[in-house]
């Protein structure tokens, strides 16, 4: 009885310390990208995802501030597998915080960049900052 006892108080702890993984998400990272002229791309550098979700990966985003009086597209662009691409969050500006969330498993071996996009009448270079965070 002693034996069975120790096992499930092992799985119990076992069972804690993976359910805090699972639940780790990263800081939002700062970004800062000068984002070209007439509707061409800047990208952020990749954030690895954190523990694993078996419903949803999501990503937040706050955009801080674009420059001028323009405004931007953003999307998020994962490295691996299929469904790589998010809808486009069209005409982000100052002070502005969206997120998509994904109905895909995610994995800690996924990461996620942001693809940030000009509009086709933006005749010069704006920059773009904010954070984001996945998980």
């Amino acid at each position: 009885m002693k034996k069975g006892r120790t096992i499930a108080l092992l799985s119990a702890l076992g069972l804690l310390v993976t359910g805090g993984i699972a639940e780790a998400s990263t800081d939002f990272v700062p970004y800062k990208e000068k984002v070209p002229s007439f509707n061409r791309s800047a990208f952020t550098d990749y954030q690895q995802l954190t523990g694993y979700d078996t419903v949803l990966e999501t990503i937040n985003v706050v955009s801080t501030s674009v420059g001028g009086d323009y405004t931007v597209d953003i999307r998020g662009q994962r490295n691996t597998g299929k469904d790589r691409y998010t809808d486009w969050e069209r005409n982000v500006g100052d002070n502005y915080a969206f997120n998509w969330a994904r109905p895909i498993v995610n994995s800690s071996d996924s990461a996620y960049r942001l693809q940030i996009s000009s509009d086709l009448s933006t005749p010069v270079e704006v920059l773009a900052t904010g954070s984001f965070k996945t998980h």
